[in-house]
């Protein structure tokens, strides 16, 4: 697992292919963006301050969906 500046909690799945796009963060407003793909396997997140002060600041893409964060916890899966 992974645990990101703003809190945010990740955890692949094993064999899952997961890239972290884009991520910024400002500590003192907890203002930023979370872009990330899962491409395969699984994906389990539990959202930090980001989506909790912007929840469309966070998504999650697979191959045939975008994911935006309405909630905090979510598990999201991608098969090949």
């Amino acid at each position: 697992g992974i645990t990101m500046r703003d809190n945010s909690l990740l955890s692949a799945g094993p064999n899952s292919i997961l890239s972290l796009d884009r991520f910024d963060f400002d500590p003192t407003s907890n203002q930023g963006r979370f872009d990330a793909q899962l491409q395969k396997g699984s994906l389990a997140v539990i959202s930090g301050r980001i989506a909790k002060q912007s929840p469309e600041a966070m998504t999650v893409r697979t191959p045939s969906t975008i994911l935006g964060v309405r909630g905090t916890e979510f598990v999201v899966a991608a098969s090949d």
